[in-house]
């Protein structure tokens, strides 16, 4: 494995393939792998793709989280082992006497054998990175016949075991490579900057393979800018005393130039620079060269910060698996790009590869357009976490799946550290592994979750990791840890590796971690779980919805904990990722007294490409305009005059908000980046319920039915796991309250029977009081619902928004006078959606007619949702698709709304969140106003 892989020259085979499947490997004839391909029991597929979600194949998905998906100890294989033989006829590359020509396998699951014109050429076991293969001496003029047999388990899917489908087939591309007999075998590139001296240096060694071991063969190296004006250029003799016992280092020359006047690489500027590298032979001629792109920066843990370019940096992350919803583990570079535009017009910044190496197009695109990245080993032995790691027949896998990654990845800027893997436990392997990197690239931290995890966070693991970087702490052990720093007995940086697990209606709290990173030392960061739901589609499924664990009748299997995506399968935004573009932006305001304070929170860059504007919204007088801040050097603050009279004595809500000056390669000028609130007062006093209106009459046409009260709302997967009740409470996964609310009788009870309740009407207004007994602390809602005509399709409402927000997930929601359509569900699993909290007034509109239904909050402001579902529907239904519309519209107005918190994998509901026994009371008058009584 080296830098160097498929050139844009070079031949792909990508493309359609005729393919074979058989039940296990043993059952393949000679005749499989040479002779014709054109019987009946052959196939077209398609090259780069999972044949587990081809039509016609018959071996579909599986998924697990966890356990294995066959039974029995490493290297334990099933009966029933999958195999597919994938045949393509192809013409010999042009070439010169003496030219290699090299077959590159980017990727096939699990194993991979490979045969050219029926002679056999070696066998690859890594998953996930490129197996290359010299196929010159089986190369024959004219056409030639290519065939890979992929293996769907081997020993190797031992330390592959990630929480994925598992699928089969080459899900990354095949192309041919023709080198020289003289060639650049790998090119290693040190472009490191000096923060103190503002210089960059580069170190180039360029190792070859050489015909012929004669002295004057040559390396130049040449720089240029994105301009293409030269930098540096530079040229070292080829060392080739290989009798020099004590001097002689490889087949390589080595250039170093320094003091170079470049721009630094980051996330925030990623400049980038291009290296050409060329061999020359004794006469001075060229008969090799490769050109790479170079990005100027220093990656380094200094005490408890880890800097980039000597700075300190925000992890603004997420985990990302290579997905399609069609193609599986097959994605496009055009995927890749999808991927990152989405993530960048929400902020995030940072990406581990969770949990094996992507294709190197994927760090190419981070290299360019500016994300910091975790580049991880493709091991992962959950099944069997403590056993593996230290199994000697596993140590050479271990070291060369980390190996290999440093080997082919160490040239991006993008990746500022490597991980050794994903919960494999911390054995002999992982050192093994460590000391490996260590030596061959010191110039990176390295990365390892168990390894602090089972040694401790303060001293633990400290030869396979730099940072500490746990799995889903709570609030206040981050703040532990924080204050360790502070107190001197701490001295990693902290950065979690996965956290707010934003499974279906999810990432409670997330305001809160950011609290606490901003306010203690030590603390950057870290990676949410995960980019995007894993749910797929098959063609032969009579329809296109997306399949999550257990659908394809596999077993065992984990359901929908696949679904657990910040965005869909299909890459729209979830509500929670809303919260998540406000935590990680780039520029906090805040009001001071008369004062703005505007907080950069940038490491390098200023605030020049960003326009602020405030809005001042008071009763209903609604005024705005732009805020000149001036310059606010990065990591600084500036005040700036407050620029209108924020009122003191009544509702006054102060809004600033930053948008992009200019188009980029993610957003049009003018996409908000960033925005603040400042809320005067948030009592009811003296805020007439009757903002933006005018007087309202008294009628009850619109509502069929309610209000009754309401203790239940359907189980986000955050509850717990409703279509895994039993095994989650047998094998306490999750968060139990689901269970704890089943057992109590909370969706099949009367509230009435549970709680004390007492209404009382007055005309138009409703008095609701609920007093919730000790022993149902923790309750899914109290209030009340309602059941409307469904005709009133639009809703109007003050109070947080525009998007669902819920008590423990609402700190990036705005307070203001929003408009929307009725809410559809966003997630693939139904659940509770839909709520807007800190509500003051929301109205229901029939647009047809202008009919309007109104509530107003006239004791505190109330949560509320308008959805076309009832929690009962919600709950009984076990996929989006099957889900039916209620024939009414459900309204549901509640006194307090349990939180979201992160039960599914991590922390449970915060206790500020929870909702307390005692008494809980609902005040609010609701009014109907019909078109004619506006004439």
């Amino acid at each position: 494995m080296t830098t160097r892989g498929l050139d844009p020259t070079d031949t792909r085979l990508d493309g359609a393939w005729r393919f074979r499947l058989f039940e296990r490997p043993d059952e393949i004839s000679d005749d499989a792998v040479v002779g014709s391909a054109a019987g009946d029991e052959w196939m077209t597929v398609e090259v780069p793709g999972n044949w587990s979600l081809q039509e016609g194949v018959g071996d579909t998905p599986h998924y697990t989280n966890v356990e294995m998906p066959f039974e029995g100890p490493p290297p334990t294989l099933p009966e029933r082992n999958a195999t597919g033989v994938y045949r393509r006829a192809f013409s010999a590359p042009r070439r010169a006497p003496g030219d290699r020509v090299l077959l590159s396998v980017g990727g096939a699951d699990s194993v991979h054998i490979v045969y050219v014109n029926g002679e056999f050429i070696g066998y690859g076991t890594d998953a996930r990175l490129e197996s290359v293969y010299d196929v010159s001496h089986a190369i024959r003029d004219g056409e030639n016949d290519l065939a890979i047999v992929v293996v769907r388990f081997s020993a190797h899917s031992h330390v592959e075991d990630q929480d994925g489908w598992w699928m089969a087939g080459l899900h990354r591309p095949v192309g041919l490579m023709v080198r020289p007999p003289s060639s650049l075998t790998d090119v290693r590139l040190g472009a490191d900057w000096d923060p103190s001296a503002e210089r960059g240096s580069l170190s180039v060694r360029a190792e070859v393979s050489l015909e012929a071991l004669d002295e004057g063969w040559s390396v130049r190296a040449s720089l240029t800018d994105g301009a293409g004006v030269s930098v540096a250029d530079a040229m070292s003799s080829v060392d080739v005393g290989h009798t020099d016992t004590y001097r002689f280092t490889g087949f390589a020359a080595e250039i170093d130039s320094g003091d170079l006047g470049v721009e630094p690489w980051s996330a925030e500027s990623p400049v980038l620079y291009r290296c050409r590298i060329e061999l020359l032979n004794p006469e001075g001629v060229v008969v090799d060269s490769t050109s790479q792109r170079v990005g100027f920066r220093r990656v380094e843990v200094v005490g408890p910060d880890l800097l980039v370019n000597g700075r300190r940096v925000w992890i603004h992350g997420v985990n990302r698996h290579d997905h399609h919803p069609e193609r599986g583990a097959a994605v496009s570079v055009a995927d890749m790009r999808a991927d990152l535009m989405q993530m960048r017009r929400h902020n995030i910044t940072a990406v581990r590869t969770s949990h094996y190496p992507n294709r190197p197009e994927f760090l190419d695109l981070c290299d360019e357009l500016g994300f910091y990245v975790v580049d991880e080993a493709n091991i992962e032995s959950h099944a069997h976490n403590w056993h593996v790691c230290d199994m000697p027949e596993y140590r050479e896998a271990w070291v060369e799946r980390v190996a290999r990654m440093v080997q082919r990845d160490r040239n991006h800027p993008s990746v500022i550290m490597w991980s050794l893997g994903n919960e494999s436990g911390y054995g002999a392997n992982h050192d093994a592994a460590a000391g490996w990197v260590r030596r061959a690239d010191p110039s990176r931290p390295l990365h390892y979750e168990d390894a602090i995890r089972t040694q401790g966070w303060i001293d633990g693991g400290r030869h396979a990791t730099h940072v500490v970087c746990p799995m889903y702490p709570t609030v206040p052990e981050v703040a532990d840890y924080g204050r360790a720093v502070a107190e001197g007995r701490a001295d990693r940086p902290f950065i979690m590796c996965e956290y707010s697990h934003a499974m279906g209606n999810a990432n409670g709290s997330l305001a809160d971690y950011w609290d606490v990173i901003h306010a203690w030392p030590g603390l950057q960061g870290g990676f949410i779980w995960e980019w995007k739901d894993h749910g797929v589609r098959h063609p032969e499924a009579g329809d296109d919805r997306l399949h999550y664990g257990g659908m394809f009748g596999e077993s065992p299997h984990d359901g929908n904990f696949i679904a657990d995506g910040l965005v869909s399968a299909d890459l729209e935004p979830h509500p929670g990722l809303a919260e998540v573009a406000w935590v990680y932006r780039d520029v906090a305001t805040r009001v001071e007294g008369d004062r703005v304070v505007v907080e950069n929170r940038r490491s390098f860059a200023g605030l020049g490409d960003l326009r602020a504007r405030w809005t001042m919204t008071a009763r209903d007088t609604v005024t705005s305009g732009d805020l000149d801040v001036g310059e606010v050097p990065p990591g600084q603050s500036r005040e700036v005059p407050l620029p209108v009279n924020v009122p003191v004595d009544r509702l006054g809500v102060f809004t600033v908000s930053w948008e992009t000056r200019e188009d980029s390669w993610f957003a049009p000028a003018g996409h908000v980046v960033a925005w603040d609130q400042h809320v005067a007062d948030l009592s009811l006093a003296d805020d007439p319920a009757t903002v933006g209106s005018a007087p309202v009459t008294s009628t009850a046409s619109g509502v069929v039915a309610g209000p009754d009260p309401q203790l239940w709302r359907a189980a986000v997967d955050n509850d717990g796991f409703k279509l895994m009740l039993e095994r989650a409470a047998r094998e306490s996964k999750g968060s139990q309250r689901l269970h704890r609310w089943l057992s109590q009788g909370i969706p099949t009870s009367e509230p009435s029977q549970l709680i004390g309740y007492q209404r009382e009407t007055v005309g138009d207004i409703e008095r609701h009081v609920f007093d919730v007994p000790a022993s149902l602390e923790g309750l899914p809602r109290v209030g009340v619902r309602y059941v409307i005509d469904p005709r009133f399709t639009r809703m109007r409402w003050f109070g947080r928004g525009p998007g669902e927000n819920y008590p423990d997930r609402n700190r990036g929601a705005m307070v203001g006078i929003w408009e929307s359509g009725i809410d559809q569900l966003p997630y693939l699993i139904p659940q509770e959606y839909g709520l807007r909290t800190d509500t003051r007034w929301a109205e229901l509109h029939d647009p047809d007619t202008g009919d309007r239904i109104r509530v107003e909050a006239l004791d505190q402001p109330f949560s509320f949702s308008a959805i076309r579902h009832t929690a009962e529907d919600l709950y009984d239904a076990t996929h989006a698709a099957d889900l039916r519309e209620n024939p009414c519209l459900i309204l549901s107005l509640d006194a307090a709304h349990r939180g979201l918190g992160n039960g599914a994998c991590g922390p449970d509901v915060d206790a500020r969140y929870e909702i307390q026994p005692g008494r809980h009371t609902l005040v609010y008058r609701v009014t109907t106003r019909r078109a004619a009584d506006r004439r």
